[in-house]
Formats: structure tokens, C-alpha cells, sequence
């Protein structure tokens, strides 16, 4: 993840003086002190048992918050183990948090009093200047129009597009030699997807072009981490430190730039708009997601430089982490590369690039969702905050204003998935040949024992445009190249908090394979 300075709180850094000039900033430090500290002394105001309480000593949440953020994993699922449906709390990087069991997933999966948006608004800091694009997910916006509308009733028409610039793509960024190289798996495949992303969201003309490619990377990994420092902050205090904080400053010059580089492009369809009206002709359409803006609009006045972060805010960054994690365990479990291109090379030939064509790779589809089961994108899935006090069927008590998750470490349960540690590519294939578990298994559906896109009116929306981007991505990888682990790498997991993440410094040896494939079918 792109890092930012950190800041170091300047309180600490402040010298007082008993000259009477001094006294007002003196009287106002001390009181700022004093609200701070009462601010963390609060006590819980939720009746559950805790798996990492403050200590006898401990004063403030900061002790808790760090054990949080290196052994939520372990936390989190020992006590599941010992209290199968108990829900329990813990102190996180967002205060306290209550954690459901994956058995209560349904009862809360549709209660509009569990909202997402507040959630969410609350975690990336969506009021902060600069954090404009994060802010689209945190209220009816149109950008949530394009998601659950244009972009997945588009599937079809967008699939052959996608494929002719991930070809394109794969031939810029790793080339055709057959010899054995070697790429940063995380650099490389995140400005892979990224740029076949912006195949749909902007059309050929802005797909490659280098300037907007790296706003469109770096904006999103920019502002997660910037919310991350500044939810270190008091929240009294974060209206007023966003300004000095680095990467808070750059998330607002990449809104500025981003803007500029779409100008052009957007005056240039204005005025072909404006042509075709003058001389009576239909206007012309692209289909992609500028125009899929301009008509969700409907006139009405929105930013397209944040409607277009937006998109990839929620769209490159989740889909690059799964394709990461795909490819590593393809690279650790090779004797799947057969069977997987065989199944691809049957289907495509066909049916060739339809969206009826991804749905038939069934292999594929199972090893995608086999990897997202041992790494999901986060260890808790479903996260709300309420909007009301809310009463659960078991007693539990949720007062309006507390965040919420749910458990998934039913991935992981070997009454559900048998040697529930090993990756087993064919694992979800053969479970959907089983009857009634044709649609479960399937990489888009969604169930209490299987989180990774979520769980029911909130489960990621865009989810059937990232599966078959992956797919996509994954036909390409596979069909024409080779992958193994260089000796000695290290493809491990660490966490932080409860987000899974691989080896950022994880390398991948590639090499063009001899019988490469045309893939204009």
C-alpha cells in the first residue's frame, strides 16, 4: 500500500510558559487535554464479553487498538471456537465494534436499521476534503446508479472490450519473450487491472494513458491510508489535522489533476453531442461510464472526476488483491494449469468472448472463489453501524450508533469445507454438481459461510462486473504464460486488523509459453 508520512501528534511537541500572553493558548491546550483524555476514558456501553479490554493499567484504547491490529485473526476466531454463536466485542481501529457469529448473518442482512453507507462514511472520514470520491458510497449518488444499473446490465457488451485491452495490455506490460523473468506481482497487476478497468469506465481513449492511470492507482490506495492516520486521531481533533496530514494533501491535488485530465475528453463529446443535435442526428453513444453518468445525471450537475475515483476506488484495488492471490495460488498448486486451460480453450472456442462463456468456465470460477475463502478481502464481513437500538433474537443489544460485523471464519470450518486449509481448486466445481448447491458454490453467490463479496441488500454490488474481470484477466494469464514461484519466495499472509493481506514484496516468475493462444475468437 502506497504510504503516507505520519504525523506525530504536535501536542507532544508544545513547551508552556508562565507568561501571561501565553495564557489563553495555555488555558486552551489544558482544556483540549482534558477533553481528549475524558473522550478516552469513556467506559463500554455494550453488556458483551471482550477479547482484547483494556488492561488494569491501561488508561486509554491505544494497548487495545495494537493488539487489535496484530492478532485480530487469532481474537476473533478462538473465540468462536470456544462460543460457536455468542456474539462478543472488541476494541478496533474504529472504537468498539460488536463481532456477530456467521449464524446471525441472516438475521441481519437485510435490517435497514444496519446501515453501510454510515459505516463507511464514518471509516474513510467521508467529510474530509479531498475523501470527495469515498463520500459517492455514503449516499444515494448516481455512482451507485451506474454500479447497480449500467454496469452490471452492460455485462454482456462489455465483455469482448475488456478482452481485446487486456491483450493489448498484457503485451506492454510483460511482453512476449519466452524466457523466464520475473515482475512485483502487486505493482504489476494492479496497473493491469487498472487499465482494463478504465477500458469500461472511460473508453479506449483514456484506458492508456499513463497520467490517469496513476491517479486512478493511487488515489485509492492514497486515501485508505490516509483515513487509517487519521482515525488515530481524536475525531475532535481530525477536523483540523486533515490539513496537515500529508497524504490528506495529496488526495486533494489527485481530485484537482484528475479533473484536469478528464476535461478535454469530456468537452470533446460535448461538442460532438452538440453537432449531431445541430444537424439532426442522433447523438453519438459510448458505452462506457462517462456516458452511463452523463444519462444517470439526467441534467442535474455532478462531478465526473469523483463519479470516475469513485468507480475505482471501490472496483481496482478489491479486484487486483483477489487476482494476487489467485495467481499465487496457481503458481503454488501448478498441476491445476492443465485442467484450467483446457476448460477455457473448449469454452471459448465455442462460444467465443460472451458473457454466457465465463459463466462456463466453472473450473476457473470454483479456483477463483476457493482462493477468496482461505483469503478473503477482510476476516469480518457485513459491516454496519446502527442507526437505532436494536434488540437480536438471541438478547443481544446493539445501541443505535455502534459498528457492527459479522465473523467469517466459517470459511474456515471443517464441518462446512472439509481439510478446510488446504486449497482445492475444484473444491466449489464439484460442490455445485451436488443438488441444491448449483447457485451457492457459485464465485458470485453469497452466504453465511461464504463472506467474500459480503452478505445480502449489501453485498458488493459490483461483484458480477469484477467476476468477470477476473476471469478475464485470469484467461489471459493462464492461456499465454507460464507461472512458478521464484526459489525461496515467501507467498505468506500477514494481517492487519482484519484485513488479510499477501506478501507486498511478493515476486512471480513469468515466462510467454511456447504454444501461446490467439485469443480473437
Amino acid at each position: 500500500m502506497e504510504a503516507t508520512e505520519s504525523v506525530r501528534p504536535p501536542l507532544g511537541d508544545m513547551r508552556f510558559t508562565l507568561d501571561a500572553s501565553a495564557k489563553p493558548l495555555s488555558y486552551f491546550i489544558t482544556t483540549l487535554l482534558v477533553i481528549v483524555f475524558a473522550y478516552s476514558m469513556r467506559g463500554s456501553k455494550l453488556d458483551l464479553p471482550s477479547v482484547n479490554s483494556r488492561g488494569r493499567f491501561e488508561l486509554t484504547a491505544v494497548q487495545p487498538k495494537k493488539r487489535y491490529l496484530t492478532s485480530a485473526r487469532d481474537m476473533i476466531y478462538t473465540w468462536f471456537k470456544a462460543n460457536p454463536n455468542k456474539p462478543v466485542k472488541l476494541i478496533s481501529d474504529i472504537g468498539e465494534t460488536i463481532v456477530l457469529p456467521p449464524s446471525m448473518a441472516n438475521e441481519i442482512k437485510n435490517d435497514s436499521r444496519l446501515s453501510f453507507m454510515k459505516f463507511s462514511a464514518d471509516f474513510f472520514q467521508t467529510t474530509t476534503p479531498g475523501f470527495d470520491a469515498f463520500h459517492e458510497g455514503t449516499r444515494e449518488s448516481i455512482s451507485l446508479v451506474v454500479i447497480n444499473k449500467d454496469l452490471t446490465k452492460s455485462l454482456a457488451k462489455v465483455t469482448e472490450p475488456l478482452a481485446d485491452e487486456a491483450t493489448l495490455a498484457l503485451k506492454d506490460i510483460l511482453g512476449v519473450s519466452k524466457e523466464w523473468r520475473s515482475i512485483h506481482l502487486r505493482e504489476t497487476m494492479h496497473h493491469f487491472i487498472a487499465r482494463i478497468s478504465s477500458r469500461v469506465f472511460l473508453g479506449d481513449q483514456l484506458c492508456r494513458n499513463e497520467a490517469w492511470l496513476e491517479i486512478t492507482k493511487g488515489y485509492t490506495m492514497n486515501g485508505f491510508a490516509s483515513a487509517d492516520r487519521l482515525r488515530e486521531w481524536p475525531r475532535i481533533l481530525r477536523p483540523i489535522v486533515h490539513w496537515f496530514l500529508p497524504g490528506c494533501q495529496k488526495a486533494r491535488s489527485q481530485l484537482v489533476e484528475a479533473a484536469r485530465i478528464l476535461k478535454p475528453v469530456l468537452a470533446e463529446r460535448c461538442a460532438l453531442r452538440a453537432a449531431a443535435a445541430a444537424e439532426g442526428r442522433e447523438p453519438p453513444f459510448f458505452n462506457d461510464a462517462i456516458d452511463w453518468f452523463e444519462q444517470a445525471s439526467k441534467g442535474a450537475h455532478y462531478d465526473p472526476a469523483i463519479s470516475q475515483l469513485f468507480l475505482s476506488s471501490v472496483a481496482i484495488h478489491t479486484t487486483t488483491d483477489l487476482l494476487n492471490a489467485v495467481l499465487t495460488d496457481i503458481a503454488k498448486n501448478p498441476e491445476i494449469l492443465e485442467p484450467l486451460r483446457r476448460e477455457i480453450l473448449t469454452v471459448l472456442k465455442q462460444g467465443g468472448w460472451q458473457k454466457t462463456s465465463l459463466y462456463s468456465m466453472k473450473l476457473l470460477d470454483s479456483v477463483v472463489k476457493e482462493t477468496q475463502r482461505l483469503k478473503p478481502l477482510q476476516l469480518a464481513s457485513m459491516q454496519r453501524k446502527s442507526l437505532a437500538d436494536i434488540t437480536l433474537s438471541d438478547g443481544t443489544s446493539i445501541p443505535k450508533g455502534t459498528s457492527v460485523c459479522v465473523s467469517s471464519h466459517a470459511h474456515l470450518d471443517p464441518d462446512v469445507y472439509p481439510e478446510p486449509e488446504k486449497w482445492i481448486g475444484d473444491r466449489f466445481l464439484r460442490l455445485r454438481e451436488q443438488p441444491g448447491k448449483e447457485n451457492v458454490a457459485q464465485l458470485v453467490s453469497t452466504s453465511p459461510e461464504h463472506l467474500g463479496f459480503g452478505h445480502g441488500k449489501h453485498a458488493c454490488p459490483g461483484r458480477f462486473f469484477a467476476a468477470n474481470e477476473i476471469k478475464i484477466a485470469l484467461v489471459h494469464l493462464v492461456l499465454q504464460y507460464d507461472w512458478r514461484l521464484p526459489d525461496g519466495a515467501q507467498p505468506f499472509v500477514f494481517d492487519y486488523g482484519i484485513n488479510p493481506m499477501l506478501n507486498p514484496d511478493l515476486q512471480l516468475e513469468f515466462r510467454r509459453r511456447e504454444e501461446g493462444v490467439d485469443l480473437n475468437f
